[in-house]
């Protein structure tokens, strides 16, 4: 189990981004938080003993200056991932960042699935090894949502993808595990520990 905590003080951001954020790491049971200063992130971080990923705004009002946050939230024996997120220069900003401790560099400028798709990265290590059964990333996420029962249709709505491309997921899912449903996709999943 772990937890992913997004800083931002811009409300209308934070809450977007936590919104969608909590709907596609929901099937990975990693749970979404948000904060809007270091100082109350890094208290709800200190709270809860789990492995956090910090997802940080470089440009925070308590904030000295924007590698402050990175610095605070290194300190922390529970924090094993920091993703940097700025509409600050990429390029002035980026090697700083990852000198002071980050895994990543996003930019604002990236859309909420390329943001999603980074942070999957690089917290892919707190993820079931789906690798083994020759799973894509997206092929397991789907293999989660079928385990809750979730429709097609759900499906295709919390991913943002068409009903047709879930089927062909669904399809290649079922070709992978050997199997012809998803009552056989759901109990071969279980015994190879993937849900």
């Amino acid at each position: 189990m772990s937890a992913l905590l997004i800083v931002d003080d811009h409300p209308v951001y934070r809450d977007a981004l936590h919104l969608y954020l909590t709907r596609r790491f929901n099937v990975h049971a990693i749970e979404v938080f948000s904060a809007s200063n270091i100082s109350d992130g890094i208290s709800l971080a200190k709270s809860k003993n789990v492995p956090w990923t910090i997802l940080l705004d470089l440009s925070i009002p308590d904030s000295l200056d924007p590698l402050f946050g990175i610095l605070e939230f290194k300190k922390l024996s529970n924090v094993t991932n920091i993703a940097a997120i700025s509409g600050l220069e990429e390029d002035a900003w980026k090697e700083k960042c990852l000198e002071a401790g980050c895994q990543i560099f996003i930019s604002k400028n990236n859309d909420v699935e390329q943001i999603y798709s980074q942070i999957y990265a690089m917290m892919s290590t707190f993820l079931p090894e789906a690798v083994a059964t020759g799973l894509t990333g997206r092929q397991y996420e789907i293999l989660k949502c079928i385990a809750q029962g979730q429709s097609n249709k759900v499906i295709a709505y919390n991913f943002e993808i068409k009903e047709q491309t879930v089927k062909v997921h669904i399809n290649a899912i079922f070709k992978e595990l050997k199997v012809s449903n998803r009552v056989q996709a759901i109990n071969k999943a279980k015994q190879l520990n993937l849900i």
